[in-house]
């Protein structure tokens, strides 16, 4: 357990800020800044997704923040996915633009979280 979560904040580590650093050279190189930070919710937030799928998997499901992570970040994921799928639900388009302002916040706060259960596994946060 203490490997996963040693393994897994490194990944969100590097993930995290290689994508910013990657970001600034390509908006730089192509001045496509708008594009490539657009990019940053996928790349990353799918990135937490995963790590958050298996943390749940692994029975981190009592945590608390884990619980407010999985409330906020969840139904944004789930109308992307529904609009993959040609499924428009208007009435629930706010989601997507409270997401686009919470996603970093949390993904932000998911960092801190996972180096939190890295360096001490037991504490409940």
């Amino acid at each position: 357990m203490k490997t996963f979560l040693n393994i897994d904040y490194y990944i969100q580590i590097t993930v995290f800020f290689g994508y910013i650093i990657f970001a600034l050279i390509n908006s730089q190189l192509q001045n496509g800044f708008a594009q490539v930070w657009f990019y940053f919710y996928y790349v990353v937030g799918g990135f937490q997704l995963i790590s958050y799928l298996l943390r749940i998997c692994l029975g981190f499901w009592k945590d608390l923040f884990i619980k407010i992570y999985g409330i906020m970040i969840l139904p944004i994921w789930l109308i992307l996915l529904l609009e993959k799928f040609y499924i428009n639900i208007d009435p629930l388009f706010f989601i997507l633009f409270y997401g686009l302002f919470t996603s970093p916040v949390m993904a932000f706060f998911y960092l801190f979280y996972c180096r939190d259960k890295a360096n001490n596994p037991a504490v409940q946060l």
